[in-house]
């Protein structure tokens, strides 16, 4: 299953020409801590107009992600990669969400034995509010701000 949601992943992030969008626990380094998605997100960074990454995460603790590269472009790509903070919400299972431009979801359930590759608009779109909402509830880490 791994190598499947890494697939899709690979996939989703490589075909973004806007924004990314990843809701994810703690940016599990199996699936996130890869050479394809942090190429696939330095390369929107750099290309796009005014692209847009956000890195919604639940557990800030730096032993966690002090060696993860996603979290490292994060302090290269200021302008481009944000990374946020949000412990719980009723409206986040702490499954991985994936949004590519706001047209495409990948959500990796149950933890990640379970995947859904969404690109029905409807769907899409219930994802991408509830993505918005969880992020105007997240806040900066300030635990990650002061290791780094």
């Amino acid at each position: 299953m791994l190598a499947e949601s890494s697939e899709n992943l690979s996939s989703i992030m490589t075909s973004a020409c806007r924004s990314i969008d990843i809701a994810s626990p703690a940016l599990e380094p199996a699936l996130f801590d890869k050479d394809e998605v942090v190429s696939a997100i330095v390369e929107l960074a750099r290309k796009g107009r005014n692209p847009r990454i956000r890195l919604l995460i639940a557990n800030d603790n730096p032993s966690n992600l002090e060696r993860h590269r996603l979290v490292a472009l994060t302090r290269r790509l200021t302008s481009a990669v944000s990374l946020r903070v949000l412990s719980s919400h009723p409206e986040w299972h702490h499954q991985t969400i994936v949004i590519r431009d706001q047209r495409q979801v990948l959500l990796l359930l149950q933890g990640q034995r379970e995947q859904k590759v969404l690109d029905n608009p409807h769907s899409v779109t219930r994802w991408v509010d509830v993505f918005d909402r969880l992020w105007h509830a997240s806040e900066q880490s300030s635990e990650l701000k002061n290791h780094y």
